[in-house]
């Protein structure tokens, strides 16, 4: 049985994401391989709530 990615029945985009870590804080952005801005560049903090909005905002792409 060959796999609906396979089949090719998905479009997916490619994204990169980039991060500058410091100490205390963050900062992300992330384009698409065209060079579109995905996510505008944000700082997050460098604990538990800061990574949860990280991956909230890479989440929102995930649909």
């Amino acid at each position: 049985m060959v796999s609906d990615f396979r089949k090719g029945r998905y479009n997916l985009m490619k994204i990169y994401v980039g991060i500058d870590i410091a100490k205390l804080n963050h900062f992300a952005a992330a384009i698409s391989s065209d060079g579109e801005i995905i996510i505008e560049p944000f700082k997050f903090t460098n604990d538990a709530d800061g990574f949860q909005l990280l991956v909230s905002k890479l989440e929102s792409f995930d649909k």
